[in-house]
Order: C-alpha cells, then structure tokens, then sequence
C-alpha cells in the first residue's frame, strides 16, 4: 500500500505539473489578446478652469515607442516643444500601443474601456464614439500596424489593408504629406519604426537613436506642410534600455508631449495623462468627450499634475485582502507541515530570489513574462529545483509522503492562488475569454505558474526516486536449507 499511494503521488503530480504549463499559455494568450472586464479608473485631482481653444486645423504626428530620453534631444520634435507647451504624459498602464491610443482618442483610460492589449487584434467594429468618429473629414496615415489606427474610428484610414504592405513602405509618407496639406480638420499621422527598433534593439542602443532621428526627420517634413495648424507631437509609450513595453516603469509609462500652434502659449508643464491630451484634441476639434471620460481641461491639468504613480489603478482593498489571506494560509501550511524544517519550500523562496536578481522583478514588458516556453526564466531557477527534489527525497526517510508534499508545495501553490485572484483570473480558467491585466500582479502571474509547475515535477521525481529504490532494496527470499547428503 505504501508503493501504491507513492506511484499515485508520482502520477498526480506530474499530472498537476503538466496542467499548469498548459494554464500559464492560456494565460499568455487571454492577456495579449482578450478585453479585460471595466473596472474604475485611477483617480485624478480635478478643479476649474479652461480648455484650449478651437483650432481650423489640427494635426497630431504619433511616434510609436519614443522615449522621453531620446526625444528631448531631436531637433525638429525640440523645435515643436519649444514654440508650444511642453509636458511629461503619463499614458497609464497598461503601456501598449492601442490601448494607450484608444484613450488617447476616447478620453476613457484601458480601464474603463477593457482595451488592454489586444496583440495585432483590432477593434472591430471601430470606436464609434471616439474623436475622429465625430468629425467626418478624420483622416489617419499609419506607416505600418495599420489594424490600429483602423481601430480607432477614423473615417478615412491609410493603409486601408495590409495586403500590399512592401509597396506602401516607400509610399506612405507622401500619401501622410498630403494628408498634412490637405483642408481636413484632423489628421493623425502614427510612425512605427521607432517601436520596431526599441524591440529589435533596446532603447538603449545607437540603433533606436538613430532610427529615431529618422523619425523625426519625417516630422520636420509633416510641420512644414503645415506650419499654422496646431500641433500635437506624441508618444504612446517608451521602452526598457533592453528593449520591451506594456509594464508599469516609469521609463515606458512616461513620455514627452507637445501642443504648438494658434491659440497655445509657450510653456513647461507637468505630469499630465494621456486622457488629459484627449481633452485638448477634442476641445480643439470642437467635440465633447464621452461624460464618464476622467479628462480635465489643460488649465486644470496644468494646475494639478499627477503624483509620479497616480496613474496606475489601484488594486482593490478587498480582493487584496482575500489574496494576502490566501497567501497567508499557504505560509502556515508550509510552517505546520515542515517537520523536519528542511523539507520546508526553501526551494521557491531560491527561485523566486534567483529571478528577480538575475532578470528583475517580473513586469509586462519584459519578453519572457510571454515567451511560451520560459526558457529565460526557467534557467534562473534550475539550482532551486535541485533543491526541491533533495529536500523531497531526504524528507521521505524521515516523514510522511503527504507532510513531504504539503511542505514543499503548499507556499507556491498558494502564491500562485493569490495571483490569480488578485487577477481576477478565475474566470479566464474556466473558459472565459477575459483578459486578467492588472499593474504588477500579471507580470508574476506567469513565472508563479511555471514555478509551481517545476515544482510540482521535482517533488514527483524525488517520490518516483524513491519508489525505483525500494523497489530493488527489497531483499530476495532467502533460499531453502539443503540437508547434507550421508556420509557413505
């Protein structure tokens, strides 16, 4: 009996171990490509005061992927800034490219919208009730990723489709120039390679400045189609020095903004969000914003900048309680049932240490958060799990087999507990196309899972290792005696 129920923990084990690696990339999935449910928007100071005047032609250059650092120092974007009002944007969280433009045209935060990823998914159909939607000469030019400004409710889009992608790479700019000199009341013009270099190259990398400066080459030449018009030059987001978006870093979730043009004075502003620049896009276009939209005039935003992480939702005081609880169960099971304290989950503790000091702490823009098999993460913990089949297979000697596995799985299962539900991504598990995006508690959500997983597969080794044991240390039946043959 005590073989059988050791090959059932063997077998169940694995099989827990093999589910959750099967979880963690339905996870991957539900986040990059679901809405997430509406939830409420993170609270910004409000107050009176005026909104920018209307304005005969607005005209607003996107350059997907530009940092703040880098774009200071770009001559034509510089030159727009300066003769303008000057801001620091924070575009909310999370920090990718159409979420963060969907708010910027609906004045709605990805909160209140659920847009919160969507990889190479568009909107369909479009937002009806964003700002180009309003003005029937809208026009938007996008140089490539052309579903996301097709999402965004613009009555006239360029690419109409991606079908004739490498002929539209050597036009694009003058179908956007003409657009620019054109009498339409807004035109949006999104630039993409300098988000394509931050994740070929890093933010960090000559390569992204350079690319950059390309960049802003073709902003020099959009400007001086149209001089008088008002000007607003804009980022969605920045990048990590290795490359990387979509978390709550202040390097990528703050980025540089512009309003020049009639009507706008000279100026340096602080912290202001990105649905803030809805407020001024809309005020000069002469549309009124959704009436749930957070958006404050720019006199008032101007008057009351955020808080450096006001930007960020906040968790909610009651499912953070019910996960601390959670995780708070999982610790005494594992002090209860470490008897020995050896056999106790030192090895999570080695695995969770190991991966924040060799790859640091877990966000949403780092590549290995998504990459599905997690060989970059993985191999940061790979000692911690010699650990775990060590500590399982010496505890087996001297305790039970359920002490053994409550020891050394009950802290990780329970961690990996607390992050789902702090997530909401209950309903994601059970088959519900929802997207579990929150500020710093998804980013964990895939190596928790993954290191339960791992974990779940050593202690079952260390069981079958000593199963195979017992099995040839068991000692052959001793031979029948002979009685010696008479002497003659």
């Amino acid at each position: 009996m005590h073989r059988i129920a050791r090959g059932i923990a063997v077998v169940a084990l694995a099989g827990l171990a093999w589910w959750l690696i099967g979880l963690r990339h339905s996870l991957i999935h539900a986040v990059t490509t679901y809405d997430a449910e509406v939830t409420e928007p993170a609270s910004l100071p409000g107050g009176d005061g005026a909104g920018l005047p209307p304005a005969a032609r607005v005209r607003v250059v996107l350059v997907d992927g530009l940092s703040a650092r880098v774009a200071h120092d770009l001559p034509a974007w510089s030159a727009v800034c300066k003769r303008g009002l000057d801001l620091l944007v924070d575009v909310g969280f999370p920090t990718v490219s159409l979420p963060v433009e969907a708010a910027l045209w609906t004045g709605l935060t990805q909160q209140q919208t659920g847009i919160v990823y969507r990889s190479d998914v568009p909107i369909v159909p479009p937002l009806a009730d964003s700002i180009p939607a309003k003005l029937a000469d809208s026009t938007a030019i996008a140089e490539n990723h052309g579903y996301i400004v097709r999402s965004l409710g613009f009555h006239h889009v360029e690419p109409p489709g991606d079908d004739d992608a490498k002929a539209w790479e050597t036009a694009w700019e003058q179908h956007a120039l003409d657009a620019v000199a054109s009498p339409a009341r807004l035109v949006f013009v999104h630039i993409l390679r300098v988000d394509s270099a931050g994740h070929t190259h890093g933010e960090a990398s000559e390569d992204y400045a350079k690319i950059a400066r390309d960049a802003d080459g073709i902003l020099a030449r959009l400007v001086a189609k149209d001089p008088d018009a008002r000007w607003f030059v804009l980022s969605d987001h920045g990048h990590l020095a290795g490359g990387g978006h979509g978390g709550e870093e202040r390097e990528v979730r703050q980025v540089q903004g512009c309003i020049a043009g009639p009507g706008v004075q000279a100026g340096r502003g602080e912290l202001v969000h990105v649905v803030d620049i809805a407020r001024a896009i809309a005020d000069s276009t002469g549309v009124a914003l959704d009436k749930a939209s957070p958006a404050r005039p720019m006199a008032v935003a101007l008057a009351h900048p955020l808080d450096p992480e006001q930007a960020i939702p906040a968790t909610p005081l009651r499912t953070g309680a019910i996960a601390l609880a959670i995780l708070l169960v999982g610790l005494v099971t594992s002090w209860l049932t470490a008897r020995p304290w050896w056999i106790g989950p030192w090895w999570f503790v080695i695995a969770c240490v190991s991966l924040v000091v060799i790859r640091g702490e877990p966000t949403l823009s780092m590549r290995m958060v998504y990459a599905w098999e997690g060989r970059t993460m993985y191999l940061t913990w790979l000692p911690a799990l010699a650990v775990a089949v060590a500590s399982a297979y010496a505890g087996l000697a001297r305790t039970t087999l359920v002490r053994v596995i409550a020891a050394g799985l009950a802290l990780p299962m329970y961690a990996m507990i607390a992050a789902i539900t702090v997530c909401g991504a209950w309903p994601t598990i059970v088959g519900a196309e929802v997207a579990p995006v929150v500020p710093r508690f998804t980013a964990w959500l895939s190596p928790l899972v993954l290191i339960t997983a791992h974990g779940a597969a050593a202690v079952a080794l260390a069981v079958l290792a000593r199963l195979v044991r017992s099995a040839f240390d068991r000692r052959s039946p001793a031979e029948t005696s002979r009685t010696a043959p008479a002497a003659e």
